[in-house]
């Protein structure tokens, strides 16, 4: 039985939506367009006057100050947690196998080398 009721809702989901009444289709006029208009349009994508003025509300300010002014503390937060995870090893494995294999290859190639 619950197949059946899960087909016919699914049916019924499916099912198309009414189409709009062709009373609600019609254009009841037009808008009144100036000619000039025909230019803004052409122009939309540029400022008029040739420069964009930008404006920074307080509110804006007040928000962004805040993040502002916390964001060093937010990353030494951010470092400082994983300092020793991640920071510490790093620096010993590139302190004590890179650079002594470094030391190691360059000691070759003087050894090896008569100038």
């Amino acid at each position: 039985m619950s197949l059946r009721r899960a087909i016919v809702r699914a049916s019924e989901v499916a099912a198309p939506l009414r189409k709009t009444s062709r009373k609600d289709q019609v254009r009841i006029g037009t808008y009144p367009v100036p000619p000039e208009a025909n230019i803004w349009w052409k122009n939309r994508y540029q400022v008029p006057g040739g420069e964009i003025k930008q404006s920074f509300s307080p509110y804006q300010q007040k928000i962004m100050f805040q993040w502002f002014w916390n964001a060093p503390s937010r990353w030494y937060g951010r470092f400082s947690k994983w300092a020793w995870p991640i920071g510490v090893p790093s620096l010993v494995f590139y302190i004590f196998v890179y650079k002594s294999c470094e030391a190691d290859v360059e000691a070759d190639i003087r050894a090896k080398s008569w100038w």
